[in-house]
């Protein structure tokens, strides 16, 4: 299953928030300063929808993941469970 490590900051929020309400992931935490986001069978965000501005998008996987990023650019990002992915 794949998962993001978000940092518990104001900026990073947003990203928690928009989670929790997806029927496709589950949020926990925060621990140790993190929350860890996962889905099944792909986590996608979409930039707009969280209300980032670039910097913000592009920082928030420092936290960290598990899987395999398929898609990130500007405006989207998909991470899928690595066992899903074919090279």
């Amino acid at each position: 299953m794949p998962a993001i490590f978000v940092l518990n900051v104001p900026e990073f929020l947003p990203l928690v928030d928009h989670a929790r309400k997806q029927a496709d992931c589950k949020v926990d935490g925060p621990r140790l300063g993190y929350f860890r986001i996962t889905g099944s069978p792909t986590l996608n965000f979409k930039r707009k929808e969280l209300g980032f501005k670039p910097a913000v998008w592009h920082g928030a996987l420092t936290g960290g993941l598990v899987g395999r990023i398929t898609h990130f650019d500007n405006d989207t990002l998909s991470i899928q469970d690595i066992e899903g992915v074919t090279s």
